[in-house]
């Protein structure tokens, strides 16, 4: 199971352009107990990839993430975990109900959710001139 777990993570932070060395962050931010270089258990690594999933969602980018964090930590103290997650979270919410404005998460794996989405763009300037 561990393997297929790892994979799909691995999948997820590649779609969401997350490098291998920010999902040490990633699980920093998400695992309270974790310290970098541990071994993740299947749990945590299902926790870690929910978390990589609310982080593309919420459109946070992989160059500015750790910035995020940080000023969590420095403004909120020992709360900032819980103030972190509750905001991206929420923004999480906002984008995933509007994708015709934000579009879709790089991580979107929902066949209908992909079909609907490309149903509703619009045909490329190259494709319309062919026409």
């Amino acid at each position: 199971m561990s393997r297929d777990l790892r994979s799909r993570l691995a999948a997820q932070a590649a779609a969401a352009g997350y490098p291998p060395d920010l999902l040490a962050l990633i699980a920093y931010a998400t695992l309270p107990a974790y310290r970098p270089g541990e071994q993740l258990e299947d749990t945590q690594i299902e926790q870690v990839t929910d978390a990589v999933e609310v982080l593309a969602q919420a459109g946070y980018r992989a160059d500015t993430l750790a910035e995020h964090i940080a000023e969590y930590q420095r403004r909120h103290g020992s709360d900032w975990r819980e103030r972190f997650w509750a905001r991206a979270l929420r923004i999480a919410s906002v984008r995933y109900s509007r994708p015709d404005t934000y579009g879709l998460s790089p991580c979107e794996i929902d066949p209908d959710r992909l079909a609907q989405h490309a149903a509703r763009q619009p045909a490329p300037p190259s494709a319309a001139r062919a026409a």
